[in-house]
């Protein structure tokens, strides 16, 4: 993970990690996020809890999210979400690996 994310980070893409909840299904903190993508091999980016966030379990109440990760793209300057794509076990997921997310980034209009 660490290779990709320096990818990313040599490309300009500023990465944030959002936690709603650990594997124990703890509370998404900051703490907990760090430690969390320290176990995925995660050595860049910047971590966020979501219980922390305000309001309260915003990431988590997203229509986005439900029961799944989320790969939000953002243009800086006007914060428009400019791509999604959804990730993890329930259906409907495009789950793209590090190099399609950079490959479908690069053609954006950023």
């Amino acid at each position: 993970m660490a290779q990709t994310e320096e990818t990313f980070l040599n490309e300009g893409i500023q990465i944030i990690w959002v936690l709603v909840q650990d594997r124990s299904f703890r509370s998404g903190t900051a703490v907990r996020c760090r430690s969390t993508f320290n176990q995925f091999g995660s050595d860049k980016g910047l971590c966020v809890g979501d219980d922390e966030s305000r309001p309260i379990n915003i990431f988590d109440d997203s229509p986005f999210a439900r029961g799944r990760g989320i790969d939000l793209v953002v243009r800086r300057r006007d914060m428009k979400v400019l791509f999604a794509t959804g990730h993890g076990t329930p259906s409907g997921n495009t789950n793209l690996t590090g190099t399609q997310l950079l490959n479908e980034i690069r053609q954006l209009p950023i």
